[in-house]
C-alpha cells in the first residue's frame, strides 16, 4: 500500500462546549479562550460548507463536535449530517471527530454514512496525566479500538511541543503503530494565552 498525503477539511459543528481540562485545548470552558462557541449549525449549513470543501480538492470531509465524547444527542445528529451530506456530494470521505466513543456508537455511525474516525492519542500514556485529568489516555485508546472494531477507517495522531519528553514522542508513535490507523494526523501545538501550557 502506497503512502500518500489525503487532503481533509474539518467543519466544526459543536464548538467551545467542552468541560473536560485539556491543557492544549482553546475548546474547554475552563480557559476562556477567545475563540467563538455555538451550538449546532443547521445541517443544511454543514451540507453547503461540505459542497464548498469537494469543490476546493477535499477528499475527506470531518465533523468535529467539542466534548469529552459522544452522547445520544451528538450520535444522532452527526448520522442525520453524515446522511444528508451523502445525499447531496459525491466521493467525499466522511470522517466523525466526537471524542470518547462505546463500539455501538460507532457500529450507528458506520449505518448512517461515516466512513472514518478520527480519535488521537495526543501523548504517550505516562506523560498523559499532565495535560489532562478529567479522563484516561486509556480511555482514548480504548475508543481507537472501538473504531476497529466497528468497522470503521481510523485517523489517530498525536501532537508534539507540549511539554512532553523524546521518550513520550517515541511512546506515542510506537502505541499508534499498534493501532494501525489507516492515517496519522501529526499536530504540533501552537501556545494561545488563555491555555495553561
Amino acid at each position: 500500500m502506497s503512502k500518500q498525503i489525503f487532503l481533509c477539511a474539518i467543519n466544526n459543528i459543536l464548538s467551545g462546549t467542552c468541560t473536560e481540562d485539556c491543557k492544549f485545548c482553546t475548546q474547554s470552558v475552563r480557559y476562556h479562550a477567545d475563540i467563538e462557541r455555538y451550538n449546532y449549525k443547521d445541517i443544511s449549513q454543514i451540507v453547503k460548507e461540505a459542497k464548498i470543501a469537494k469543490s476546493h480538492g477535499a477528499l475527506g470531509y470531518c465533523l468535529v463536535t467539542a466534548g469529552k465524547g459522544l452522547d445520544d444527542k451528538k450520535v444522532d445528529f452527526v448520522a442525520r449530517a453524515a446522511q444528508a451530506i451523502k445525499a447531496e456530494v459525491e466521493g467525499l470521505n466522511l470522517i466523525a471527530c466526537n471524542g470518547t466513543a462505546t463500539l455501538e456508537q460507532l457500529t450507528y455511525l458506520k449505518h448512517h454514512g461515516i466512513d472514518s474516525y478520527n480519535h488521537n492519542l495526543e501523548t504517550s500514556e505516562r506523560y498523559y496525566a499532565k495535560i489532562c485529568q478529567t479522563h484516561t489516555w486509556n480511555e482514548r485508546y480504548k475508543t481507537c479500538e472501538n473504531v476497529k472494531s466497528a468497522g470503521l477507517a481510523l485517523c489517530s495522531g498525536g501532537i508534539f511541543g507540549m511539554g512532553e519528553e523524546e521518550q513520550d514522542q517515541e511512546a506515542l508513535l510506537a502505541a499508534i503503530v499498534s493501532l494501525s490507523p489507516e492515517s496519522t494526523p501529526l499536530n504540533f501545538y501552537h501556545p494561545n494565552p488563555a491555555l495553561p501550557i
